[in-house]
């Protein structure tokens, strides 16, 4: 669940963000060399190159072509550039996008302070390009233009993943940085200007106008420090603003306050005054475009959108979705809409749902409201139409279009601990997923390739970790109407990753699962916000595309738009693993409450459930979410945190299971992995069992379901395990409280062991038919019993819960007659048999044999004598009698 909701970067943030980003060192860097991209002269490591630009905005290209060698031992190129004059630095991940000048902010980057320096990933296949702009010179040393002499290189490096955002070296950021509010506010201006600016025409547009003139104000600012101070102050004015526009983006309705305004315009003229003239042309034509003096009292969402600078939020929810009951055709509906007060034009033949045969689309007829004002009206206006709809005697349901989000935390550092942890930056060793047990075993085991959906924000293929294994072909981008499902907001790349990026080909990462295809289904915007619909056809698209695996890191409120469709998944043996929610309380949100849905909480490096995953009844079971590194569109491996870290973990397990047998079932595959699963449950040190609340305060009753933990669900993920457990043929028969011996199947000759929590209850081996029987001790109802089994280089261990067992069936009685000795006959073996008398008094007790056979002797009885038979367990449960009349 994505709790890092980059959105966009305010119009009015045009100005800040241009001021602010200038601020030295707060960007990556890169070079370049030649006179188009046509001609870009090559680069080798280790190498430096000099050169010289004798005009303003003249440029030079250079290429870089990594070797395999150098791939394999480094996972970044330190591209470095020198020089006494402002010079602007990109790299471009291809040929094709630099001619587009088409990259990331942090590859952007000015030599104002002398020096450069940026660290590009080996993310693509290259080769690379760097280009390096002359920017001319400041404004008060212009009496004569001076050449541009400066020098590139680029040498190998190795970083861990998610490098600080924020390098030390320049002295202006870092007294921003310092102050209270510092960091928080350059984090925001960072996310907006990186994630947002770079998505539309008139956005790049503006991100080019910045990174020419930044390095001007960056110069002022190191002679300047005053400059400085007066920076931050308007910074903290608009901290407010910053955030709501990092977090919601054009969705944003912050109104901008006359103090704001007064900042903005601050900055702008502070922009302005360090510019050189052919800049400040550029600005003042900006400013008079998008009236950046004139914001006061507007919503930043609406100027955003309005002005181009980030793309348009596609989630619309002025829409109702309709279902008609059976045998009721569209016309007939309509003719009874304008009695409930609903106007029938709203709803034509465009209006059929490509969901589900007999939904429609109603769209709401929007007010007259200004976009900038509260949509609480509007919202009323929605709800009473649903609510007329939902009572029309033709129609089945009716709900409003609601809205989902990815989830997910803050980006974090780290180590990597999912696939190994080994104890590193404080964690519990061991408290992974078996990763390399797991591969050990897939190396000796026959795989099939299956398809896994990731229903999100879209996947970037083109990096070589996910290019191939990504499915465009399958693709489907729901919120554009289109096939591309290219991601425009990292986190359905993220979840990609983790899945599975590549192994062993020297590049950033490896994936859990190095045996599917990936089908990027795009449900959810730039933002990381979709709708019922847009959710409901993705799940739909997957399944109809083949997925046997639905990854869904999101979550919102019930649909039965949605339950329909994760219906439809269900009933064409789709598995749909998805995310328990990010607000750590015990409710989880919504699909992950579905009957349909296998709910997937979030673990930490400690073994123990992570404080914001979300739990209750239904969850299913946990996977590490916390601090997950994988890979984003800008090529680096980057850590987040949250639900939607660890579903992927799941969902990348359970097409692995599918893979070695394609003829699982998704109960199957869901029971495997639960019952495979490590018991990472915490118990209070005072021995006191923690009280739950719900949102009105009153306490939430934890059901205490045996093997099931309230936080965790059966646990953390073992996948290792869970392969043994396929490889093995491995099952458990139902233990109930009576039974003396634990059954199942397991691979002929696999060694089979019974334990309850650490005390072994018995042995025993799989026979030749690959089934098992350990006898054992009767154990108490509600008990876990964990059965190990092992041969080769497969181990797992299933749980399995004792149950109370029902009283034994009447036992099958032989004729007696005035000549038996005794009474015959079968029943369960191991039960005791009581012969009584009319009265119903015992006259005689035995035991049944291994086979269930039994004589009990009596003397012998008189003709029509009455006596009664029965059979009682272990418990002393007793079956009903079997009457028995004596024959002569």
């Amino acid at each position: 669940m994505f709790k890092k909701q980059v959105k966009s970067c305010v119009i009015v943030l045009m100005a800040i963000i241009l001021c602010m980003a200038a601020l030295p060192g707060y960007e990556a860097a890169a070079a370049s060399h030649g006179t188009s991209v046509n001609e870009a002269i090559g680069l080798k490591n280790g190498e430096v190159i000099s050169g010289t630009l004798q005009n303003e905005k003249e440029e030079s290209w250079y290429q870089i072509t990594p070797s395999a060698q150098e791939v394999a031992k480094h996972t970044h190129m330190q591209i470095s550039v020198k020089s006494k004059q402002l010079l602007s630095v990109s790299v471009y991940p291809s040929k094709d996008r630099a001619m587009k000048d088409d990259t990331y902010s942090r590859y952007r980057v000015d030599t104002a302070s002398g020096e450069t320096e940026i660290n590009f990933p080996h993310a693509w296949s290259g080769p690379y390009y760097v280009k390096v702009l002359y920017l001319g010179s400041e404004e008060d040393s212009r009496d004569e233009e001076e050449d541009a002499a400066y020098t590139i290189g680029y040498k190998g490096a190795n970083l861990p993943p998610s490098e600080p955002v924020f390098p030390e070296e320049d002295e202006p950021e870092i007294i921003i940085i310092e102050k209270k509010y510092g960091r928080e506010i350059l984090q925001s201006i960072r996310t907006i200007e990186d994630k947002r600016f770079n998505e539309t025409a008139e956005g790049r547009k503006l991100s080019r106008l910045l990174q020419k003139t930044k390095p001007f104000l960056k110069s002022k600012l190191i002679k300047h420090q005053k400059e400085q101070q007066k920076v931050y102050n308007h910074l903290l004015t608009l901290k407010t603003l910053l955030s709501d526009v990092e977090k919601n983006g054009a969705f944003s309705g912050h109104i901008v306050t006359e103090k704001e305004q007064q900042a903005i315009g601050s900055l702008f003229e502070m922009l302005k005054e360090a510019s050189p003239a052919y800049l400040k042309k550029e600005l003042e034509a900006v400013s008079q475009k998008m009236g950046i003096d004139q914001l006061e009292g507007k919503s930043v969402g609406y100027v955003l959108e309005k002005q181009k600078l980030v793309k348009e939020g596609k989630v619309k929810t002025n829409k109702i979705i309709f279902k008609l009951k059976d045998g009721q055709t569209l016309q007939s509906a309509k003719k009874k809409m304008k009695s409930y007060g609903i106007q029938e034009t709203r709803v034509t033949s465009q209006s059929v749902s490509p969901l589900f045969k007999g939904m429609y689309v109603y769209d709401v007829p929007a007010g007259q409201e200004s976009a900038e004002k509260t949509l609480k009206a509007g919202k009323a206006v929605i709800k009473s139409t649903a609510r007329k709809l939902s009572s029309m005697p033709n129609v089945e349901f009716a709900e409003p279009v609601q809205t989902y989000r990815a989830l997910s935390n803050d980006a974090q550092y780290g180590y990597q601990w999912p696939l190994k942890n080994s104890a590193q930056n404080s964690g519990k060793k061991g408290a992974d997923v078996k990763f390399e047990q797991m591969n050990t075993l897939i190396g000796t085991s026959k795989m099939k390739q299956t398809l896994i959906a990731v229903v999100d924000t879209g996947v970037d293929s083109r990096l070589t970790d996910l290019n191939g294994t990504v499915r465009t072909d399958l693709g489907a981008n729901l919120i554009g109407r289109n096939k591309d499902a290219i991601d425009d907001n990292g986190h359905g790349t993220h979840v990609a990753g983790i899945i599975a990026a590549k192994s062993d080909n020297h590049y950033s990462m490896a994936g859990l699962n190095q045996h599917t295809g990936i089908i990027p289904v795009k449900v959810l915007d730039a933002y990381g916000f979709g709708d019922t619909e847009h959710i409901a056809l993705g799940i739909k698209h997957a399944v109809d595309k083949g997925a046997k695996v639905i990854n869904m890191s999101l979550g919102g409120y019930y649909s039965r738009v949605i339950e329909y469709a994760m219906n439809y998944a269900a009933q064409r043996n789709v598995l749909v693993v998805v995310a328990s929610g990010n607000d750590g309380v015990p409710e989880m949100g919504y699909p992950a409450t579905s009957k349909y849905a296998m709910a997937v909480g979030a673990s930490n490096r400690m073994d123990i459930a992570a404080e914001f995953s979300s739990y209750g009844k239904g969850l299913s079971m946990s996977a590490p979410g916390s601090d997950i590194p994988s890979l984003m569109p800008d090529g680096n491996v980057s850590y987040l945190s949250g639900t939607s870290m660890a579903t992927p973990y799941v969902a990348a397990a359970a097409g692995l299971l599918l893979s070695k047998n394609p003829s699982l079932k998704p109960n199957q595959v869901r029971n495997l992995l639960q019952s495979t699963a490590d018991d990472i449950s915490f118990k209070s040190i005072d021995g006191k069992d923690d009280v739950f609340y719900d949102e009105n305060e009153e306490p939430i009753v934890d059901p205490k379901i045996p093997g099931i933990d309230w936080m965790t669900g059966h646990g953390r993920l073992n996948a290792f395990a869970a392969l043994s457990a396929v490889e093995l043929n491995a099952s458990v028969n139902k233990v109930e409280d009576q039974h003396q011996k634990v059954t199942g199947k397991a691979k002929a000759g696999a060694a089979i062991s019974v334990y309850r929590g650490k005390t072994l209850l018995g042995k025993g081996t799989a026979g030749k038919k690959g089934t098992f029987s350990v006898k054992i001790k009767h154990q108490n109802k509600n008990k876990v019993l964990h059965i190990k089994m092992s041969k080769g280089k497969a181990a797992t261990t299933l749980k399995t819960v004792v149950k109370k067992g029902k009283a034994p069936a009447k036992p099958k009685v032989s004729k007696v007659t005035v000549k038996s000795k005794a009474v015959k006959g079968t029943a369960g073996a191991g039960l005791t048999i009581k012969v009584k008398n009319k009265l119903k008094k015992v006259i005689k007790t035995v035991k049944t044999n291994s086979k269930g056979a039994f004589t009990a002797q009596i003397k012998p009885q008189k003709a029509k004598t009455v006596l009664y038979v029965t059979a009682s367990d272990v418990r002393k449960r007793e079956s009903k009698a079997v009457k028995v009349v004596v024959k002569k």
